[in-house]
């Protein structure tokens, strides 16, 4: 939150002028601390700011289960990591009006519940404590009303499936669960998704179909759901190295594809990539800000 209350802070400046240069009608955006005040104070000194401001009337921030302690022992100490509760949140910024009371989310549902015939897990199901999340910050399902019709965006920050296979195993069960619920069916204590509307799927889903140490067939199950645009990302999404005072500028380094923009089938999809710049000053720009990489996808609703 610190960053937010200094519109000077170098990293949130580049972050708001990469938004500002791709201008997207929706932003959805990861590892903000979840609190109330901050997608206003994002707003406010950043993205509001300078002679290109941009505007987002309505925005939410749902909870998260990042730095929550579960007074479980280790590795469930925590629901989600984080240095403190509420650190890594998900936000969303939007130029058409949120349902407030359509807003789903699922940070409450138990890894155990999800069917064992689902569960990257098999046998080891037995080791995870029965109140243990399955989502490290949450799933959210929030509907916004474009031009007359209701849009669900379906966001999802998924674990990083790294340190040991029982992060590994919760990337593929949240990318799972993902696939089960945009495809309306039934999970427990679920009140099934009506997969007939339009929907958009937008997150660091932290797997690359072709590298990596993710389960690569959770997400390539995801990529070839029917209900989807297949949009893989034509360049990385992710550099080692971004997002610090002195980011490394070398674009060789270790790369993937974690985070996508998943239209649903009743979008006509007209152009969709990566913030990718090749001019030096917007490069610089790119790597100060993150070590991840916009992506952007512009779509036609049928």
């Amino acid at each position: 939150m610190g960053k937010l209350l200094q519109p000077d802070h170098p990293q949130v400046i580049s972050a708001s002028a990469i938004i500002r240069k791709v201008r997207p009608d929706v932003l959805s955006i990861n590892e903000i601390e979840a609190r109330p005040e901050a997608p206003g104070l994002f707003l406010d000194n950043f993205l509001k700011r300078g002679n290109d401001p941009l505007h987002y009337p309505y925005h939410y921030i749902g909870p998260t289960n990042s730095g929550v302690s579960t007074g479980l022992p280790e590795p469930f100490e925590q629901k989600g990591f984080g240095l403190f509760e509420g650190q890594y949140g998900i936000a969303l910024f939007s130029r058409f009006p949120i349902i407030r009371g359509g807003v789903r989310n699922f940070e409450g549902f138990s890894w155990m519940d999800l069917p064992r015939g689902l569960s990257c897990l098999g046998d080891k199901a037995i080791e995870i404590h029965e109140s243990f999340p399955l989502f490290s910050t949450n799933l959210l399902n929030v509907p916004l009303r474009i031009d007359g019709r209701v849009v669900h965006s379906v966001l999802l920050h998924a674990s990083i499936p790294v340190r040991g296979r029982l992060n590994k195993e919760r990337n593929g069960d949240q990318l799972n669960f993902l696939n089960e619920y945009i495809s309306g069916r039934a999970l427990p204590g679920v009140e099934p998704f009506q997969a007939v509307k339009p929907f958009v799927v937008m997150g660091d889903l932290n797997a690359d179909p072709e590298k990596g140490e993710g389960i690569r067939s959770a997400i390539q199950r995801l990529l070839e759901n029917p209900a989807l645009n297949r949009l893989v990302p034509s360049r990385p999404t992710f550099l080692e190295g971004g997002g610090l005072e002195e980011p490394p500028l070398d674009p060789g380094g270790f790369s993937m594809k974690l985070d996508y923009i998943l239209p649903s089938c009743h979008f006509v999809v007209l152009k969709h990539g990566v913030f990718w710049p090749g001019e030096a000053g917007w490069w610089n720009q790119v790597r100060l800000a993150s070590d991840h990489f916009i992506v952007y996808a512009d779509c036609s609703l049928e």
